[in-house]
């Protein structure tokens, strides 16, 4: 009975082990059942992450290791994200994609307060034809950033495409439903 009891405890010792010789280090972004955070310390029992809006969350180190979790910093700190931008059909293309690839460039040369680039240096900004949506065009802007400016950069970025869009005229459709009554 006691032998059976201590099983979990074991299982969390040796997968904290694991977990500490090179799946995870502190200060690794990592993102698992739909948390995202930044992994504030490893324990021999547990493994805490700090998430975005500052909760701080414990995971037994047997569920992390068991589950599949993302480690967004492990290789090169920066993440892909796409942003969709519908336009009005009609609109040239390859004239959005060169304003908002235009528009993106100086935000995406700055770094942030350890001087790093807030965006990766080697991957371009990339403006892509996505789809034939109901009322738009689809496009996706995608950039690949340091996950640790994810949220601040990303609602820069929309804002920009936003103001980029409605200084060039350029029309951001929207669905709209025509209600005959009888």
């Amino acid at each position: 009975g006691l032998g059976f009891a201590m099983q979990d405890l074991i299982e969390n010792f040796f997968y904290g082990l694991s977990l500490m010789t090179g799946r995870l280090r502190v200060g690794d972004y990592i993102e698992c059942d739909g948390i995202t955070g930044k992994v504030e310390s490893i324990t021999y029992q547990s493994t805490q992450v700090i998430t975005g809006d500052g909760c701080v969350i414990a995971f037994l180190n047997k569920a992390l290791f068991s589950k599949n979790f993302k480690n967004m910093t492990r290789n090169h700190s920066y993440e892909m994200i796409t942003i969709p931008v519908g336009v009005a059909y009609g609109t040239d293309v390859e004239a959005v994609r060169q304003m908002l690839t235009e528009a993106l460039t100086p935000i995406c040369q700055e770094r942030n307060a350890a001087n790093q680039c807030i965006t990766d240096p080697t991957r371009p900004i990339v403006v892509r034809f996505a789809d034939f949506g109901d009322s738009s065009v689809d496009l996706k802007v995608m950039v690949w950033m340091l996950v640790e400016e994810k949220y601040a950069l990303m609602a820069r970025i929309k804002e920009t495409i936003y103001n980029t869009l409605n200084r060039n005229n350029i029309e951001i459709p929207f669905p709209q439903r025509d209600i005959h009554m009888r």
